[in-house]
């Protein structure tokens, strides 16, 4: 009797064993993509940095050019004439 319950519990090992080597590929494709994805996945993201470097360096170019010019970049405030401040 109990090679029997060792035989069958053997079987039952094999059988999760061998549907869990045939699932493994189908969960993995579904958390992470297939390999298409991935690839679609780092070209975008490759281009969203390129992207950001480019505005990272006009924006340094901006920022250069406002600190290289001899007249400041902020106009200057507006004096106040004397008939348009409050009475009290």
């Amino acid at each position: 009797m109990s090679g029997d319950t060792m035989m069958i519990t053997a079987a039952a090992a094999v059988g999760a064993t061998a549907g869990a080597w045939l699932i493994a590929p189908f969960v993995a494709m579904a958390r992470r993509g297939t390999l298409d994805d991935q690839a679609r996945a780092a070209v975008r993201a490759e281009a969203d940095r390129a992207d950001a470097l480019r505005r990272a360096r006009r924006r340094e170019a901006l920022v250069a050019a406002a600190a290289a010019a001899d007249d400041v970049a902020v106009p200057a405030q507006r004096r106040s004439s004397p008939e348009a401040l409050p009475v009290s």
